[in-house]
């Protein structure tokens, strides 16, 4: 007879196998934001605001 620590698992319950459920995401084609460097990634003051001209406007399109 098995002793109850070893008992001997039923073949419809699930064991072993809660851990390989896969993930069913959509591959982010985006690319990766670049990270904030310098003064302004380490301070704590406000960032200015970003002024965009005409010129730069026009290469962002």
């Amino acid at each position: 007879m098995a002793k109850k620590g070893m008992r001997r698992p039923d073949p419809r319950e699930p064991h072993g196998t809660e851990s390989n459920k896969k993930q069913h995401f959509t591959k982010n084609d985006q690319p990766p934001v670049p990270e904030i460097q310098g003064k302004a990634k380490y301070g704590h003051e406000k960032a200015k605001q970003i002024i965009i001209n005409a010129i730069h406007h026009k290469e962002l399109e």
